[in-house]
């Protein structure tokens, strides 16, 4: 029989790298879709490591059998859809390994967006408490206290959803106006282009660009970066017929610094339908916002993230822990 000690203190913001690894090293232990590195200072292994599971991590069997007690979110409406994401995929992963029941409020752009199951009305969330968290994982949110609670904060960590991946991608199904207008778009550039493999591009400039966000530390990729991230797309490749299919908020700079024979930019949609169709891309180039990040997740193949979204040393790079934010099997490319 194998004994391992886990002690995580209150100040747990950098696990070795988390995520969704099926390969079990010296030092880590692997729960299916997630990876746990027990080699950190406040982490003390004893004899080896057994195989255990996230819910075995985080469960107290006094919550886990409580399913009386609920979880919402006291900012759902903060932010556009790929916060609202991130919040409600982590309400459900709390939920579920606490055997909470979860809600958000109606109304928001997630319910106009997927057919998600969680919607519901309690005027008596008023009276709840509000647990705080921003952006990087911490087990606190794994552990609350036995009452109906509210939960404030953009918790973008896959860690917190991690133990329900199928459930989340379950949720996250496009109601079918959406999905019917995805699949027209990613057709007719399979016949357009002649091609065997779509790779969605999403560029995010914008609101990045302005003094007040660059002052944040919000990163911008430039066309260096999309270079060598098509290359390497290519080289991953070999021998299939690639597109480049590009979504954007700044589709003239798109069309001055991307377009090439088999670059594309994607028809005038709305960000759902475009969201939509990056999720039907076999594989993923993305630059910098939650948009993008959940463009890559919905798309499920290999995919390219941009490493200088959040600038070191800022307040955001400060705020966003990236062994939180991104999984480990996608690739980092700088400009």
């Amino acid at each position: 029989m194998y004994n391992i000690y886990l002690s995580i203190s209150s100040n747990y913001h950098k696990p070795m790298a988390s995520e969704m690894s099926g390969s079990n090293t010296t030092g880590q232990h692997t729960t299916g879709n997630i990876s746990c590195c027990v080699a950190q200072s406040n982490i003390t292994v004893t004899t080896t490591c057994k195989t255990i599971s996230f819910y075995e991590l985080y469960n107290k069997s006094s919550q886990a059998s409580n399913a009386t007690l609920y979880v919402t979110s006291n900012d759902i409406w903060s932010g556009r859809l790929g916060n609202q994401m991130f919040k409600y995929a982590s309400l459900l992963g709390i939920s579920r390994t606490q055997g909470r029941r979860m809600f958000i409020e109606p109304g928001t752009s997630l319910e106009k967006t997927f057919k998600i199951s969680y919607v519901a009305v309690n005027e008596s969330t008023k009276l709840w408490p509000v647990v705080k968290q921003e952006y990087f994982f911490h087990d606190k949110l794994m552990n609350l206290p036995l009452q109906n609670v509210k939960i404030q904060g953009y918790t973008q960590s896959f860690w917190y959803f991690a133990a329900v991946m199928d459930e989340i991608r379950q949720e996250f199904t496009f109601h079918d106006s959406i999905a019917n207008d995805a699949a027209k778009i990613v057709r007719e550039v399979y016949v357009k282009y002649n091609s065997s493999m779509i790779v969605g591009v999403h560029v995010r400039r914008g609101d990045f660009l302005t003094e007040r966000h660059k002052r944040m530390g919000y990163g911008v990729a430039e066309k260096s970066y999309f270079m060598k991230a098509f290359g390497l797309m290519k080289s991953k490749f070999p021998g299939r017929d690639i597109v480049f299919l590009v979504a954007s908020d700044d589709l003239k700079w798109c069309s001055e610094n991307l377009l090439g024979d088999n670059v594309s930019i994607m028809p005038p949609a709305s960000s759902a339908v475009h969201l939509a169709v990056l999720s039907k891309c076999e594989h993923m180039i993305i630059s910098g916002g939650t948009y993008g990040w959940w463009s890559g997740w919905l798309a499920n193949g290999y995919v390219i993230y941009y490493t200088g979204y959040m600038e070191k040393g800022t307040p955001l790079g400060n705020r966003v822990n990236r062994y939180h934010y991104y999984p480990r099997m996608w690739t980092g490319l700088g400009n």
